[in-house]
């Protein structure tokens, strides 16, 4: 068990010799605690063998591991290691991710982790490297929050809709903004601030945002203050690069995907390929049925009698979507949200008629973020390109390609105008 795991106990996993188990001849043996002036600051020294060789070795043990605190502490091994050629100096954890193992690589770091990930570079005496290890149990600091999960993820399209420098006042705003502007409105993509400030903190540690120097800005500014127009201190927070955040997302997604498309509803579609015509005619079942609209007779004012026209409460996604903004995507499947799951039942009853189109793919929405930024064009209701784009890319093979064509054509040069 790896879960809340204390220093005295990864120090009692080394003395049993966990993270070596299979490698043989290797093995860890002394293991003392503190190592003693001689090796600074360093949690245990011990003595690494394999077969007939022997190197000193000092570990820093962490109950946690991220990129953030890799890039903290590489100058003082880096600098012990250039000090001591003949010893190895290893970063001790109970779980080291594939990003963070990546991190060490690079950086030329020594790193043991209880799942048996290892890498122990002396130079001319002892070379020891095995990773791929899956931990049993996965590990995360107190404050960790997934940010690419349910509600977390609204605050990584805010990140990723308007990469620039923002506070974590600023993308509650901007969420809230969104919500007021959404065309359905039984959507809500509010968060609390509680919410963003521990998903700011996890994506921080991961290294995928960064924080910029200190600014000031006025206190009526910050919501709940009193409006004194004393300074207020802030970081804001960047993305340096937006397209690694948009993959780690895309990565983490494509589980996710492939999940819920074993709830998704497949359909004949009668409408036709155009998927303007799919609209219209979606449009005019929802409009006859009600299955997802209630439309609201318009108040009888000045002799008017017209009908107000529903909210549009569905979205089309991935390659239909992409179709309509970037042309040339072929689409073989129509993808589309619709945010009342009891609609989506009600239109499989509603559509009749053979097929005479690419089959339509109702998807339940994991979270209603996936509405976010979701816009019409030319009348229809299409999800914004980053959730495209993360679609495209769960639903792999040749669409993996239309998600790279729709990133160089719609995603890359709204980033580059923001």
């Amino acid at each position: 068990m790896l879960a809340n795991v204390t220093k005295t106990e990864i120090l009692q996993a080394l003395r049993d010799n966990q993270p070596f188990k299979g490698l043989g001849d290797v093995r860890a043996e002394n293991v003392i605690e503190p190592p003693g002036e001689a090796a600074g600051e360093f949690d245990a020294q011990f003595d690494l063998r394999f077969a007939d060789m022997n190197v000193k070795a000092y570990v820093e043990a962490k109950t946690s591991c991220t990129p953030k605190q890799i890039e903290q502490i590489v100058p003082w091994l880096s600098r012990m290691k250039a000090v001591r050629r003949d010893a190895a100096f290893a970063l001790l954890c109970p779980a080291l991710s594939s990003r963070s193992q990546a991190l060490c690589l690079e950086k030329r770091i020594d790193f043991i982790d209880l799942a048996g990930n290892i890498s122990i570079n002396v130079p001319g005496k002892l070379l020891i490297q095995r990773t791929g290890q899956n931990a049993p149990e996965k590990v995360d600091a107190p404050f960790y929050r997934d940010p690419f999960s349910g509600k977390s993820s609204r605050i990584l399209r805010v990140l990723l809709e308007k990469p620039r420098p923002s506070t974590l006042s600023g993308i509650a705003e901007e969420l809230k903004s969104e919500t007021q502007r959404a065309p359905c409105p039984a959507l809500n993509f509010e968060v609390s601030a509680g919410l963003v400030s521990r998903v700011l903190r996890s994506l921080e540690e991961q290294l995928l945002i960064i924080r910029k120097p200190m600014t000031r800005e006025l206190d009526q500014d910050l919501p709940g203050r009193k409006k004194e127009g004393v300074g207020a201190r802030r970081n804001p927070i960047a993305v340096p690069e937006p397209k690694r955040l948009l993959d780690a997302w895309a990565e983490k997604y494509k589980e996710r995907f492939r999940w819920n498309l074993r709830k998704a509803v497949t359909l004949q579609n009668p409408f036709g390929a155009d998927i303007k015509s799919v609209q219209a005619g979606l449009s005019n079942i929802y409009y006859a049925s009600r299955h997802v609209f209630d439309p609201v007779p318009a108040d009888v004012v000045a002799g008017s009698t017209e009908v107000q026209q529903p909210p549009l409460c569905y979205a089309f996604t991935s390659a239909a979507a992409t179709s309509v903004t970037a042309p040339f995507v072929e689409v073989d499947v129509i993808d589309l949200f619709i945010a009342d799951k009891a609609a989506a039942g009600g239109l499989q009853k509603a559509i009749t008629g053979p097929g005479t189109g690419p089959e339509l793919r109702v998807i339940p929405p994991y979270d209603e973020g996936v509405f976010l930024y979701a816009s019409q064009v030319d009348g229809v209701p299409i999800v914004s390109d980053i959730q495209a784009y993360l679609d495209l890319y769960a639903r792999g093979g040749r669409d993996l390609k239309q998600a790279d064509y729709l990133f160089e054509k719609r995603i890359a040069p709204a980033w580059a105008r923001k």
